[in-house]
């Protein structure tokens, strides 16, 4: 218990950080709501690499019938999951980054918008810095993920589902947000309630997270809780 609470802390910490430095960077460096939505596209993008080692350590704790399993998993995952971020990535483009990107963004199809919006993200002062933080949080992530799961590894197709419901959830509302942002015609306090919500849900996800790894191992063996 006292180290999911030491992690959950650490997670707690790490996304206070990522949303102080995007704040900073829309606060201090101008970062329009555009900028901030590539940032949390390009946290889906580190979602699905990370997601991808998930499913090779999985199988390969299940002996060598189970890494081939983990690997063939993994490569059908890359696809799938590579063309919902692709689309999702050209959704942000033509929504809210046609007029800094210019119409130029969607030559190539849905190969064009993902390496002009990586160029314009990593072209940004201090882009750097926010793209850090969103990769260590996701990195702290999976560690307690490894270390968690060493035990008892979860089912392949457990793991291979597990991102699609936040992302879905978490960029539907976003993108809702979005529009009532360019509504408003206030992009700085726009560009907050984007880092705000984020914020909000981050936390709440990770706070859940924690707790059923927490209550996992009474639910497993419920003699345990109970007084010797």
């Amino acid at each position: 218990m006292t180290s999911e609470r030491v992690a959950a802390g650490i997670d707690r910490v790490l996304a206070l950080a990522s949303a102080v430095v995007l704040a900073w960077g829309v606060l201090v460096l101008g970062w329009s709501p555009f900028v901030v939505m590539l940032l949390f596209w390009f946290e889906n993008v580190v979602i699905g690499v990370l997601h991808v080692v998930k499913l090779v350590a999985t199988g390969a704790r299940m002996g060598a019938a189970g890494l081939v399993g983990g690997v063939a998993l993994a490569a059908f995952f890359t696809v799938h999951y590579g063309i919902f971020t692709a689309v999702h990535g050209t959704f942000v483009v033509l929504l809210f980054g046609s007029g800094e990107l210019g119409r130029h963004a969607m030559d190539g199809g849905l190969a064009g918008p993902i390496w002009v919006m990586a160029g314009h993200l990593l072209s940004e002062r201090d882009g750097w810095l926010a793209v850090t933080a969103i990769v260590l949080l996701h990195l702290s992530g999976l560690v307690q993920w490894l270390a968690r799961t060493r035990g008892a590894p979860p089912p392949l197709k457990e793991v291979m589902g597990a991102p699609y419901g936040r992302i879905v959830i978490l960029h539907v509302t976003l993108i809702a947000s979005g529009f009532l942002v360019q509504a408003l015609k206030a992009p700085v306090a726009g560009a907050l309630l984007l880092v705000g919500l984020k914020l909000a849900y981050d936390l709440v996800s990770l706070g859940r997270e924690h707790r059923n790894a927490a209550q996992k191992p009474a639910r497993e063996n419920p003699t345990a809780a109970l007084p010797g």
